[in-house]
């Protein structure tokens, strides 16, 4: 491109710093050897800075929601005389709150630095997880949970929103699913972790007061020292060399924009709000979601049904996660190689023909594999749909205001399973699984509905060239996935 071409205008509230240019978005670049290698380098040193502090991060959030499922079976019902209503509302409260705050929780992000951001939920929902510990009733448990499920609301949509400040749509889904691979880590070793922490005795405390205490000090260290590490912009990172600067901040503009660049406005909130294909991927990831859920939160539960003790149910609560690390795995080594359609088919597949195995049939080892096989379909799923719908935004700001409206759409799930997974229910827990089975078969459904939506988009678009000299960088940039160069992922 032409420097001496571009001269720097007054675009209005709207421009965001662009300039006004010879410019088009979402067009292939060609780099030279030595520029390839240049940009090899400077991603590895992102890689480096972003990814591996939120995955810990993470894995710290999910330990914290879950360990409920340890809890349960280490004496909370008994500890704090739960009734019915009560032993069902501890785990659903936390999704109401964490549906209610994901959406304002991105728009946060949005207004203050990521460090700060995630520093302070972090630390503030350790803190709420500490209070559960000091819970005298079940009112005051309830309402400790209320506010774990607000803090953490800002974490998963955020992250995924944060990503793409980094990375192009090519690169991000492979970042996406090194971030989710925390789930299946999360599950190995928080259900050993929340065994030893029961074991461990603290004055007058319980078990499960055991658990919520140590883990949330862990949690707490670990999101305080996030303050000092987590990176904010490219565009304001220290660590490139000035030539990597230049190459990095340039792919991105092409790309999805430059995060830093990007504002918050009421009418394009509305805007990507009233985007149905949006709510069509909530959907889908709807059913997803609650696969994984219902295995996450009930699997000790579903064991013990089995026949097994509370602890022992405890230990074996991690063989769906160590299924659902290795289909992670596969994950990685397939994205950008087959289309994103199909692993949902193939492992959404997997979960409904074994799920049905684990649910209705008999014997306690059989049983017990099926179910990690349901981890092995479940998990790997989530990154997928979420790196699936996040690369078909066609912008920053519509990207974070997308994620946070499906994931929260998706947690509903997490109100609602845990009614279908009462003691009155078990041991089988027919009501439950019957319908997260069916939500997965809608999920397969709404992604081929999809597929064929985007991929006729993208064969209209290819027989249809649009000229947009007319157009300058922010006028390009407000049209999102609608640019008549975006080409969606299948």
């Amino acid at each position: 491109m032409d420097n001496s071409k571009k001269e720097k205008v007054d675009l209005g509230d709207d421009s965001y710093g662009y300039e006004k240019t010879a410019f088009e978005l979402n067009v292939h670049e060609e780099y030279t050897e030595h520029e390839l290698a240049v940009i090899k380098r400077a991603v590895r040193k992102i890689d480096l800075r972003v990814v591996p502090i939120m995955v810990l991060i993470y894995i710290a959030a999910l330990m914290d929601r879950s360990n409920i499922g340890s809890a349960l079976v280490n004496g909370l019902r008994s500890g704090l005389n739960l009734s019915k209503g009560e032993q069902a509302n501890v785990t659903s409260i936390f999704y109401i709150f964490y549906i209610i705050c994901e959406v304002p929780s991105n728009i946060l992000l949005k207004m203050f630095t990521p460090h700060m951001w995630f520093g302070f939920i972090g630390c503030a929902w350790s803190l709420s997880c500490i209070g559960l510990a000091f819970a005298k009733n079940g009112t005051t448990f309830i309402l400790a949970r209320c506010f774990l499920g607000a803090l953490e609301a800002g974490l998963t949509p955020g992250v995924v929103g944060y990503l793409q400040y980094w990375y192009t749509r090519s690169e991000v889904a492979f970042r996406m699913t090194l971030f989710f691979s925390a789930i299946p880590i999360s599950g190995i070793i928080g259900s050993p972790l929340a065994g030893a922490f029961a074991g461990i005795k603290v004055g007058n405390f319980l078990p499960f007061q055991s658990i919520f205490l140590f883990e949330g000090i862990l949690t707490f260290i670990l999101c305080f020292a996030a303050f000092f590490v987590i990176q904010d912009y490219p565009d304001g990172a220290k660590f490139f060399t000035p030539e990597e600067y230049d190459l990095i901040t340039r792919r991105l503009r092409i790309d999805q924009g430059v995060a830093s660049k990007s504002k918050v406005t009421a009418k394009d909130t509305l805007k990507h709000l009233l985007d149905w294909k949006m709510w069509v991927y909530a959907v889908i990831y709807f059913g997803i979601n609650n696969g994984y859920t219902v295995i996450s939160l009930f699997a000790p539960t579903m064991i013990k049904g089995m026949g097994y003790s509370g602890t022992m149910s405890t230990y074996l609560a991690i063989i769906p996660s160590v299924c659902g690390l290795f289909s992670m795995a596969i994950v990685l080594i397939f994205l950008n190689k087959i289309r994103y359609s199909y692993m949902i088919y193939a492992f959404s597949s997997i979960s409904i023909i074994f799920y049905c195995l684990a649910a209705f049939t008999d014997g306690k080892e059989v049983r017990l594999f099926y179910i990690g096989v349901v981890g092995f379909g479940s998990v790997a799923n989530i990154p997928v749909l979420i790196s699936w719908m996040s690369v078909n935004q066609g912008g920053i700001y519509k990207g974070m205001i997308s994620s946070a409206v499906v994931v929260s759409f998706a947690s509903i799930s997490g109100a609602i399973s845990p009614h279908l997974f009462v003691d009155e229910y078990g041991p089988k827990y027919y009501m439950g699984n019957s319908v997260a089975i069916g939500l997965i078969v809608v999920s397969m459904i709404l992604t081929l509905v999809m597929t064929m939506y985007n991929k006729r988009m993208n064969e209209y678009r290819d027989k249809n060239p649009v000229d947009l000299s007319n157009l300058n960088e922010a006028e390009q940039r407000a049209m999102n996935e609608h640019h008549p160069n975006f080409r969606y992922k299948l």
